[in-house]
């Protein structure tokens, strides 16, 4: 007897739950998680953040969800950044300082973006690209409307510094 017609003939019911929960919010998060660390690691953070969403206790009760998992996702990219910028610290000891050439613009915007903090870049995401209102982006990532607004000003000033 082949044990996935088992499987087909008796889904389980939280599997589909799951399932269903990762249909539903697992492609914003992808999204989220691709801004805030780049289309390689994204899809790790997306379901390392939901995973353990999933794990934690009361879940399904959550009236917003969406903005849970995103409050996860970000916090998953600070451990990843942190993680990457001890590597990357470790390995630039390792190597020599190489030459190199004049990128063109989108280089620089992508360059610029990067040195934003993970907190100003899910603020500039949310606000731009999900056409988010401060209070919205505020609600989303747990924090009050005046550290929404004052991280959007500080990192608009930061990119014009960086672009201009």
């Amino acid at each position: 007897m082949n044990p996935f017609s088992i499987a087909d003939a008796h889904p389980d019911p939280e599997q589909e739950l799951i399932d269903l929960a990762w249909r539903t919010y697992g492609p914003p998060a992808l999204r989220f998680a691709t801004v805030l660390v780049g289309p390689d690691d994204a899809h790790d953070i997306a379901t390392s953040a939901f995973l353990r969403v999933l794990n934690s206790t009361g879940w399904v009760g959550l009236d917003q969800p969406q903005s849970y998992l995103f409050r996860a996702v970000s916090s998953e990219a600070h451990n990843h950044q942190r993680q990457r910028s001890r590597r990357w610290r470790r390995d630039l000891h390792a190597i020599t300082a190489h030459d190199t050439v004049d990128n063109p613009v989108d280089l620089d915007v992508i360059r610029a973006l990067a040195k934003l903090t993970i907190a100003q870049r899910s603020v500039v995401f949310l606000t731009y690209w999900n056409d988010m209102t401060e209070a919205a982006v505020a609600d989303a990532l747990g924090l009050s409307t005046g550290t929404v607004h004052r991280t959007l000003v500080r990192a608009r000033i930061q990119l014009r510094k960086a672009l201009s």
